[in-house]
């Protein structure tokens, strides 16, 4: 399969580092902007500009939400052009006759390598013979695959907000407590860990504890004195109501 891949972002390079090294796929060009190089360490042709672009099977665009239109009207109108945003509808790529969707269901980091066999592309197509491009495409990433259409992956997108940014915020602000009170993030790790591996065997309306849900209001008053960053302390504030709301305020 003949691939030209536009990004150089985290999601761009962990998709060059799976094509270069896989022998079904041919990596034409990579449309990285950042490289001052005209070949990459692995022999594939690196350029600037759309205008430059050849010949290929697909075209994946791992760029930012609000460049995908703009690359789209540089991009002829015949090629099988696909973006990999969860928040974008594939109507965006307006240009296109053949127009596609390659969401990774997956948080992508600089200097971190992730198994692309461990999680899910959601995919869309326009056309059926490009949705079995696109199922090809998967499988040769040894990835797995679900259908949906754009308002299901909007929506997906929404909830993967909630689960992982959210809640990396609230990592970063719980580093920073423990840091100010000479204690080691590392003490929280196994919790962080039991957090999730619980939802293989409950529901998470099911796995919640914590003071909120017992109604515990000495230590909720506890905690809210100890927190001095204000936007931290409407965010504990707005959380335990909504929780005791949720639950009704159970004694557990």
């Amino acid at each position: 399969m003949k691939i030209i891949l536009i990004g150089a972002g985290n999601l761009g390079n962990q998709f060059y580092q799976k094509m270069i090294n896989n022998p079904n796929i041919e990596l034409i060009q990579w449309v990285n902007r950042s490289s001052k190089l005209d070949k990459s360490a692995e022999g594939i042709s690196i350029i600037k500009n759309l205008s430059d672009l050849k010949s290929a099977d697909i075209y994946i665009l791992a760029v930012s939400d609000d460049a995908i239109s703009f690359a789209s009207d540089q991009i002829s109108k015949e090629s099988f052009l696909v973006h990999t945003a969860g928040s974008v509808s594939i109507n965006a790529l307006s240009n296109q006759k053949r127009k596609g969707v390659l969401y990774p269901i997956q948080t992508f980091s600089e200097n971190r390598e992730i198994d692309f066999s461990k999680f899910y592309f959601g995919i869309e197509a326009s056309q059926k013979k490009d949705l079995s491009i696109l199922i090809k495409l998967t499988d040769l990433l040894n990835t797995k695959y679900i259908l949906m259409d754009s308002n299901q992956r909007e929506a997906l997108h929404l909830a993967a907000v909630l689960v992982n940014n959210f809640t990396n915020y609230l990592f970063t602000e719980a580093k920073k407590i423990c840091a100010s009170h000479q204690l080691s993030f590392d003490l929280l790790l196994p919790l962080i860990k039991e957090t999730i591996d619980k939802f293989e065997v409950l529901l998470p309306q099911d796995a919640q504890t914590g003071p909120a849900i017992r109604n515990d209001q000495h230590t909720i008053e506890k905690h809210l004195n100890l927190i001095r960053d204000p936007v931290l302390k409407k965010i504990y504030l707005t959380l335990t109501s909504a929780i005791q709301n949720h639950y009704g305020n159970k004694k557990l």
